[in-house]
């Protein structure tokens, strides 16, 4: 069964769990997916994982530092070009062949407008890049870059490959990916709920909102996050005729 190569970045924090993981698919003529972090003993890593003459692309699954910083400097050593949509040099449904199959771009907006996941129709897996964390339920989707609807459809969409496996950016792949899938989902749909309750109850800002969802027990290291999130919430509900627009920060 084929699988890729992993290499976990030295860059964890609350936002990242462990680190982004750098993913490698192909030996002679290979891709590496987020190449992630600056930090040398990474780079080393991800060349030491590719023979020596391979032909590299790299792919990053969107801008975001975490996932970018590490691309320019590991070029520089492979010989290599970075591809991503951000650049305009991948769109959706660009093909990047590799000697352990083709990949596929996929278009999924919602946790950044530039996003791609990449299908792996011979390994029937996806990359998902930040549309879903490893081990959890949920992932960030926060204004002014995400986009809940989008990000809705973009895992519809991901559903609709049918994969076996999904291997995110942070944390562990999910091996039965139609489950992970439907909580992901389900767990939106919940916290939706729990918005339009809070609204209904009489929370009339941001800063309410995230006092009734989250608890006053929220860790203050993620207040900004959990705050950007319900924005993303908030500007959902309002497109879609479910909260009044005077619903605001």
């Amino acid at each position: 069964m084929l699988r890729p190569r992993a290499v976990l970045a030295p860059n964890a924090s609350p936002m990242t769990m462990a680190g982004t993981v750098t993913y490698i698919v192909g030996r002679d003529r290979a891709v590496v997916i987020d190449p992630g972090s600056t930090a040398p003993a990474h780079l080393d890593a991800i060349a030491a994982a590719l023979p020596p003459e391979a032909t590299v692309r790299i792919l990053l699954t969107h801008g975001h530092p975490d996932h970018s910083d590490g691309a320019r400097e590991l070029a520089r050593r492979l010989d290599a070009r970075v591809f991503s949509l951000g650049t305009g040099t991948l769109r959706d449904g660009s093909v990047v062949p590799t000697d352990e199959g083709d990949l596929i771009a996929l278009a999924t907006p919602g946790h950044a407008l530039d996003h791609l996941a990449f299908h792996w129709p011979a390994a029937a897996a996806v990359f998902c890049g930040d549309l879903m964390m490893g081990g959890l339920d949920t992932a960030l989707v926060a204004a002014p870059d995400g986009d809940l609807g989008q990000y809705l459809a973009s895992l519809e969409r991901l559903r609709s490959l049918t994969p076996e496996t999904i291997y995110p950016a942070h944390g562990p792949a999910f091996t039965d990916a139609a489950a992970a899938i439907g909580r992901y989902l389900e767990h939106r749909a919940e916290r939706e709920r729990q918005v339009l309750a809070a609204i209904a109850g009489g929370a009339r800002d941001v800063r309410q909102i995230t006092e009734v969802v989250y608890g006053h027990f929220l860790d203050p290291a993620l207040r900004t996050y959990a705050e950007g999130a319900v924005r993303a919430y908030v500007a959902h509900l309002v497109a879609t005729d479910r909260v009044p627009d005077e619903v605001s920060e």
